[in-house]
């Protein structure tokens, strides 16, 4: 009886484990909201009502393997004037000048300036926490980084301005 009953604990254990991990590896969107897994990068297209963003769907999900190093992606970036009205976001590990950091690199090309806001998951918590994110410009590439080890970002409140 005590084992069975062990046994079954360690399965439903092990059974959500294995759900929370997966659901940590997966980009989530919900509406005008995305949570973006440490490693992965993601195009999106946005909806549009007037200058608010009101969702997205994805082009392309990919993940991000090595560290991106910030100097040679901002060095090699290629400004262009097109506007195809896509989003880029590349959260990952990165190094700036061989330190390590966490990255959210944004390339977004919808003609307009992008604000959003964003908020953070340490390693080992269950909380998001508030942070701080500068507007993205279109066609250009924006970086914001942190030192701290964070496992996920989610990204909402998106607007476009002229």
């Amino acid at each position: 009886m005590y084992d069975t009953t062990m046994k079954k604990f360690l399965y439903i254990i092990a059974l959500f484990s294995i759900s929370l991990f997966q659901a940590q590896e997966n980009i989530i969107l919900k509406k005008n909201e995305i949570t973006i897994p440490l490693g992965k990068k993601v195009i999106l297209t946005p909806e549009l009502e007037e200058r608010t963003i009101i969702g997205f769907k994805k082009v392309s999900e990919d993940k991000v393997m090595e560290k991106q190093d910030m100097l040679q992606i901002l060095k090699n970036f290629k400004r262009s004037d097109v506007n195809d009205n896509t989003i880029e976001f590349t959260f990952s590990e990165s190094e700036m000048m061989k330190s390590p950091i966490i990255t959210l690199v944004t390339v977004q090309k919808t003609g307009k300036k992008m604000s959003f806001k964003a908020k953070i998951r340490l390693k080992g918590s269950p909380l998001y926490q508030p942070t701080s994110i500068v507007p993205a410009h279109s066609n250009v590439v924006s970086v914001e980084q942190w030192q701290d080890a964070i496992d996920s970002i989610f990204l909402y409140d998106f607007k476009l301005e002229d």
